[in-house]
């Protein structure tokens, strides 16, 4: 296990299940403007009224989230195929979580996998995650 892996991991999970939120709200000029003939205004949709709020995530959670979709992508694309779809589905189970965490048996009963396999996908999920943010951290194209 990597521990900086594992602490990223952490805060994507904890970020997934309670994103911080945004509002926006329409601009007067805005409004003015389409009524005075300035043209149709742009974004928005009907039933949303003037506040619209969205999900915000951090730039970590996006660099992770990013990389951690990635896995599952195909090897000719770069990712892990069906394995590293598995990862994925383990970063989901081991990280994101409401309340208290699930235990380690819960988690094995859940993927249906042994211990000794729970702990290999551990630790291979944060080897290429490790690998896949350091190459976006250099502008690479994996992640």
């Amino acid at each position: 296990m990597i521990k900086a892996m594992d602490v990223l991991l952490r805060q994507w999970g904890q970020e997934r299940v309670a994103p911080e939120w945004e509002a926006a709200v329409r601009s007067p000029l805005g409004d003015t403007e389409q009524w005075m003939g300035g043209g149709r205004a742009t974004g928005g949709g009907a039933g949303l009224g003037p506040l619209v709020a969205y999900a915000q995530h951090s730039r970590v959670y996006q660099l992770v989230d990013e990389a951690l979709r990635s896995l599952g992508s195909s090897r000719d694309a770069g990712g892990l195929g069906g394995y590293g779809a598995r990862l994925y589905t383990l970063a989901k189970v081991r990280y994101v979580h409401v309340g208290e965490a699930p235990s380690v048996a819960a988690q094995l009963a859940e993927l249906k996998i042994s211990e000794r396999a729970y702990r290999a996908q551990v630790d291979a999920l944060h080897r290429e995650l490790a690998v896949r943010i350091g190459q976006a951290l250099k502008g690479g194209v994996a992640a």
